[in-house]
């Protein structure tokens, strides 16, 4: 009786990672609401003014699963918990491919995912039209890669119909978002010529997968969208194409280097202690590399001046030259650099692969970005996840030399540590979706009484991790994209008189305010 309950036991401690992240994805389906170009995209094919947000630009698979999303809220609950489900357990995979960490993996990538930078969160996660670009298209990915990684690296022989499928996978995640689709055609090269070098088992997987790239980039990038964009500028998007020196120059310093590494302070801590780690189990004897020392030094130095500035303050330059810009530019370099020695060194040959691979994929998926206007938080959506996937090289080398006390003890804090961000950010998507539909049903309870001249609006309160629409006000002029203001079609959406409310004063109140009002 007594090992049948151990039996049960272990059975349930082993599906209980699986459980937490279906309850976490679950609830953040359930926390979606609409914002944003949501609402563009649900009157997109009813209302003739928005006939260009049909076929805005060659993102052709994600711009039709947005528009089904934003027009059915159980379709849009059943998909996101599935494909986000599928999404976190892939990166978890990756994350401990050689299966090192046990049920540590899940726990970790779930910590690291929540603490990703909020307005990053809000754009990617919390934003329906967001979603389908930025998380989605990574599936496909994910799913390439792990397959690749597993076979690639072993012995086993994969079966010949998977290459059909990475070829429609390679096809479907290109035409999801424009610097996704560049990176899968690189990344397929890439995995083509690794498999040459290694064993030729995977080639007509390889080969499927960079055909379905290849195909989707062409598709994409033959839209008349980008020609127009080049020309005279996004009317639907509010996008540019940067090209003069000055401007890719303003672009780098401006946007892209300080959100490269510096913005991830937690898991560049976390990187740096794991490479401390290795660097005190190894032993060098007289043959100490040459520049080991001064590369785990950067590292320390890079970690602590991004916990300085992301936590306590910034240090911003105020001389046009952006001199102090340009130093950080060189530091980072630095630091990638150091941290590219580093994994090879304390990396088997198959892990500084993999962690190369990562590290690579971070500056090819953020460099894109030099060229474009304007740069937003979620364009480093997927520079922050392939960062996780690095340090879950590191992490998992620990971890493999670590003895069974300090790896049940780092379960237990690792499952502590998940479960309490994965609660609070619940708690408070939560929230604010239960107040945004109370705020409209307030705004239509007080526009019921004809003497009323003005409308108390409630401002979300936990504005980090959302877009909130109305932060500014029912007509903000910043509720605006491309040449399209969409204040009139959230109104719309909910049923709200736009004539009259544009007739009536705006006033903003907190949530506690409401709640003081409605007591009293």
């Amino acid at each position: 009786m007594r090992d049948y309950d151990m039996k049960n036991k272990s059975n349930l401690l082993n599906v209980l990672p699986y459980g937490v992240i279906a309850l976490f994805v679950v609830c953040t389906s359930l926390a979606l609401f609409m914002n944003g170009d949501d609402f563009l995209w649900y009157f997109s094919r009813s209302d003739e003014a928005l006939s260009s947000w049909t076929t805005p630009n060659g993102r052709l698979f994600s711009n039709q699963m947005t528009y089904w999303l934003v027009r059915s809220i159980l379709f849009r609950t059943i998909f996101i918990s599935i494909t986000f489900f599928a999404f976190i357990i892939l990166l978890s995979k990756l994350f401990d491919i050689e299966n090192k960490c046990g049920k540590i993996k899940y726990y970790a990538v779930l910590f690291s995912f929540v603490c990703i930078p909020p307005a990053t969160y809000a754009e990617t996660v919390n934003w329906i039209s967001g979603y389908t670009n930025y998380i989605f298209s990574l599936i496909p990915i994910f799913s390439y890669l792990f397959f690749m990684f597993r076979y690639v690296f072993s012995d086993r022989k994969p079966p010949l119909m998977y290459a059909l499928i990475f070829t429609v996978l390679g096809l479907v995640g290109g035409l999801c978002v424009e610097h996704i689709t560049i990176y899968s055609v690189i990344l397929a090269a890439a995995m083509l010529v690794i498999v040459l070098k290694n064993n030729r088992k995977c080639v007509i997987h390889a080969v499927g997968y960079l055909i379905g790239a290849v195909v989707s980039c062409v598709i994409m990038f033959s839209s008349s969208a980008y020609s127009e964009i080049y020309s005279d500028g996004d009317s639907v998007g509010g996008r540019q194409f940067k090209f003069d020196f000055s401007d890719i120059m303003h672009n780098a310093y401006s946007y892209v280097v300080m959100h490269y590494t510096k913005d991830y302070w937690a898991l560049g801590l976390i990187l740096t202690i794991g490479l401390s780690v290795l660097y005190f189990r190894s032993s060098f004897g007289e043959k100490k590399p040459k520049y080991l020392d001064i590369c785990m030094r950067i590292c320390w130095v890079y970690a602590a001046y991004s916990v300085f500035t992301s936590c306590v303050s910034n240090i911003v330059s105020y001389s046009p030259a952006m001199k102090l810009v340009a130093i950080e530019t060189a530091f980072s370099f630095l630091y990638v650099i150091s941290i590219a020695y580093l994994v090879t060194f304390f990396l088997s040959r198959n892990g500084s692969i993999r962690a190369c691979i990562y590290l690579v994929s971070t500056f090819i998926l953020t460099a894109v970005f030099v060229f474009i206007s304007p740069v937003t938080a979620r364009c480093f959506f997927a520079n922050y996840i392939f960062w996780i996937l690095l340090c879950g090289e590191v992490v998992s080398e620990v971890i493999k030399g670590s003895g069974e006390k300090a790896l049940g003890m780092i379960e237990r804090l690792a499952f502590t540590a998940a479960m309490s961000a994965a609660f609070l950010i619940s708690y408070e998507c939560l929230s604010n979706k239960y107040y945004n539909e109370l705020r409209f049903d307030y705004i239509e309870e007080q526009m019921q009484d004809k003497n009323c001249r003005s409308i108390r609006t409630i401002i979300l309160p936990y504005g980090k991790y959302v877009n909130d629409d109305l932060e500014d006000g029912l007509f903000d002029s910043q509720n605006v994209i491309g040449k399209f203001e969409y204040s009139d079609y959230i109104l719309r959406y909910y049923g709200i008189d736009v004539e009259r409310a544009r007739q009536m004063a705006i006033i903003k109140v907190s949530v506690y305010d409401y709640n003081i009002e409605k007591e009293m």
